[in-house]
């Protein structure tokens, strides 16, 4: 038997580098599973978190056509940052489904209502971005995810100071 060459032994061995996506596409399953577990164990519909994520990737998808339609500068950048924001929306709900279980509250209505406003919410620039594609102008935008988001914080600002007054009765919150 010969001896086998050392260089094209060492050159077999290296593998390519993967890309990110390739990394993350490997693993898209587990992260799947992983998500549901996480919704379960929460109580959370996954159905309806479901539903929410579509509209945000549709939210996206068209915000892409509206930014090239109306001849808007385009930027990679741009959409890495605003699918990662409309990403980090689904946290909201998820957040308040923790902190039901931490606090041992039945939250569920409250979790439920939120992602209802935010599907809602993402319906809104869902149309807003239909009819400036359909005008070819841009569209006034209705921030709801500001409210949404000012609206969550004012309530559990409020259930905070429940609590307090809960703990310490002498407690009296500044209104």
């Amino acid at each position: 038997m010969g001896r086998k060459n050392p260089k094209r032994l060492f050159i077999s061995n290296l593998k390519t580098p993967k890309t990110v996506i390739q990394k993350i596409s490997e693993y898209l399953n587990e992260l799947k599973l992983l998500l549901y577990l996480v919704f379960i164990y929460l109580d959370m519909d996954t159905g309806i978190v479901r539903v929410l994520f579509y509209l945000m990737v549709m939210d996206t998808f068209l915000g892409i056509v509206k930014t090239i339609v109306l001849n808007n500068a385009f930027s990679f950048k741009k959409l890495a940052l605003g699918f990662v924001s409309k990403l980090a929306v689904l946290l909201i709900p998820t957040a308040l489904a923790l902190m039901s279980k931490g606090l041992n509250y039945n939250f569920k209505w409250f979790v439920t209502i939120v992602v209802d406003l935010l599907i809602v919410s993402d319906g809104i620039s869902i149309i807003s971005n239909i009819i400036a594609i359909k005008t070819k102008k841009e569209v006034e935008n209705f921030d709801a995810m500001t409210l949404i988001l000012k609206s969550i914080r004012n309530r559990l600002i409020l259930l905070f100071k429940r609590l307090l007054i809960t703990i310490d009765p002498k407690y009296h919150p500044e209104k």
